[in-house]
């Protein structure tokens, strides 16, 4: 027969067990909204999704015993689903005033767009004037997409003429872009990674807005996600970076060089706006 004191420790311990595990559970459910966005996120030839972000969701439901369930969507509709509180959680969002009314955000890369041109362009249109005066040439640019402020600045002059081509997500405006139906888009030199060699082929990079540093982070949804798992989603995060795990992901996709670019440290943060 066992002690009545033995049987008490022993359904303590039992409780304490109990508590642990639904510890391990409790962090979630929460839906993430990915985006396609080269490195960030691509299908490989089998279809399968890779990149940056995705590994980056797994990495942090396994360090912090989360539930978080993923699904694709485009930039404009993420956004829209998180301000109205029908989304939890998205990938290397950038903060502006708006958005930080219904978001957290917690950087852990840096990204400057690029203007990706057709090399045939480059001479006359090499410079924002020049695309600015030039008023045969389109641009394709993502719905809810936030490029920087000054690349911003020349999208609102050029939507202002009609000139940009709205898209719905970055496959779609590198294909339109490939196929002639606008002279260039605005790239960040990491999401064109996957077809470096094909989109580098026709076209130039050209670096036209380097004061557009901005941080980019995952994106919490203030009325969604609790108070408590915002401070553990953070805490693994900022371990994955202090860790390493983060900048492996990061060579992984992207290599050693570029890693190094966009590797988010907070002594840099005053880069962005």
């Amino acid at each position: 027969m066992v002690h009545p004191r033995v049987f008490a420790r022993r359904l303590l311990w039992a409780a304490a067990l109990s508590l642990s595990s639904h510890a391990s559970w409790a962090c979630g459910p929460y839906s993430v909204g990915l985006y396609e966005f080269g490195a960030l996120l691509y299908r490989a030839g089998s279809n399968e999704l890779r990149g940056i972000d995705k590994d980056l969701i797994d990495a942090l439901a396994r360090r912090s015993g989360c539930v978080l369930q993923t699904r694709v969507e485009s930039r404009s509709r993420i956004w829209q689903q998180l301000s109205s509180g029908r989304l939890d959680i998205t990938v290397s969002g950038i903060p502006t005033p708006e958005r930080e009314q219904f978001a957290l955000f917690l950087p852990y890369l840096f990204t400057r767009n690029h203007a990706l041109i057709r090399r045939g362009m480059a001479a006359s249109a090499g410079t924002p004037a020049q695309l600015l005066v030039n008023s045969s040439l389109r641009v394709a640019a993502v719905r809810g997409f936030n490029y920087g402020p000054r690349i911003d600045a020349w999208l609102t002059e050029l939507r202002a003429q009609d000139r940009v081509d709205e898209v719905a997500d970055f496959p779609t405006a590198f294909k339109v872009l490939m196929a002639g139906r606008v002279a260039m888009m605005f790239a960040h030199p990491m999401v064109i990674e996957p077809w470096r060699k094909q989109m580098l082929s026709e076209h130039v990079l050209l670096d036209w807005a380097p004061e557009d540093t901005v941080a980019a982070g995952l994106v919490l949804s203030r009325s969604r996600v609790s108070a408590a798992d915002q401070s553990l989603l953070r805490r693994h995060l900022d371990a994955m970076m202090v860790d390493g795990e983060l900048d492996q992901i990061m060579r992984h996709h992207l290599g050693p060089e570029m890693a190094r670019q966009v590797r988010y440290e907070p002594s840099r943060n005053s880069r962005s706006p």
